[in-house]
């Protein structure tokens, strides 16, 4: 792409800067959030499949949300009914390892178990999200993506975010994160682009017809690197995203499972 390009030039210009130990753990943090956002989101999304495969539809249409929550090396998705006296109780639960559901049970409308206190805790934050001043780059029908806290008293952690609307283009601007404390009050929030940035498909600065992009290029000014959704981007898409950063201005690589500044010497040889 056109912009990657422009990127790797400008690096021939660029002096490097070191890397303090607390950028290094603010990277690191970026980089193990950034991951489990992916999974967590992933977990939704296989276990909303399967549910729509498995569930009978007239118990389909009686869930009013659902959960994800850590389950040793994989996660657990509960979607929940709201019965009499408002009592939330499970019509699906799976176990999601790998990215996929490796089991699953079924309970008929008001016979399965109650939500547990944290699985209520998470289940709450849909009621909470108004609270968050939201830039949004769709009308409606957001993601929403809750972090399971570290205990039930913990802050908890929420992504708002923008939904892919069309194979192979991928949503960069739209993305919210809103931290609750456990009586649902709004501590802290933020976005992170200024603008609703999409990235492939058609249009300028897409690769020739028939040849597959490296990656995708981005400038990021409302911090000095690169932030978990760099990272959630990257493992969604599948390829590396390169992000521009100023004060001090420096480019990084950004994937899955490593984000690193671009040393200007890799390319200094180039013809």
């Amino acid at each position: 792409m056109r912009f990657i390009a422009a990127l790797l030039a400008l690096l021939l210009a660029l002096p490097g800067t070191a890397q303090t130990p607390e950028e290094r753990a603010r990277l690191d943090w970026a980089l193990q959030r950034g991951r489990l956002l992916f999974e967590v989101d992933r977990a939704a999304w296989v276990s909303t499949d399967d549910f729509r495969e498995h569930l009978p539809q007239a118990d389909q249409r009686l869930i009013r949300g659902w959960t994800i929550e850590r389950d040793g090396n994989g996660y657990l998705a509960v979607y929940f009914m709201i019965g009499d006296g408002n009592v939330r109780t499970v019509l699906y639960r799976a176990r999601v390892e790998s990215r996929r559901v490796v089991s699953r049970e079924t309970f008929r409308p008001g016979r399965g178990p109650e939500l547990t206190p944290l699985q209520r805790r998470i289940a709450d934050v849909r009621d909470l999200v108004p609270q968050m001043n939201l830039r949004l780059c769709v009308e409606r029908g957001a993601n929403l993506a809750v972090i399971p806290p570290d205990s039930l008293d913990a802050p908890l952690d929420a992504y708002v975010l923008t939904p892919q609307v069309q194979t192979g283009v991928y949503p960069f601007g739209g993305h919210n994160r809103g931290t609750f404390s456990a009586a649902g009050a709004l501590l802290s929030q933020r976005y992170f682009t200024n603008t609703c940035l999409t990235m492939g498909g058609q249009g300028e600065g897409a690769p020739p017809p028939g040849s597959t992009p490296a990656g995708f290029g981005v400038t990021h000014l409302l911090d000095p690197s690169p932030t978990e959704i760099h990272v959630f981007l990257a493992i969604w898409s599948g390829m590396p995203i390169f992000v521009s950063t100023g004060e001090p201005m420096r480019i990084w690589e950004v994937t899955g499972d490593r984000i690193t500044l671009i040393d200007p010497s890799r390319f200094s040889n180039r013809p």
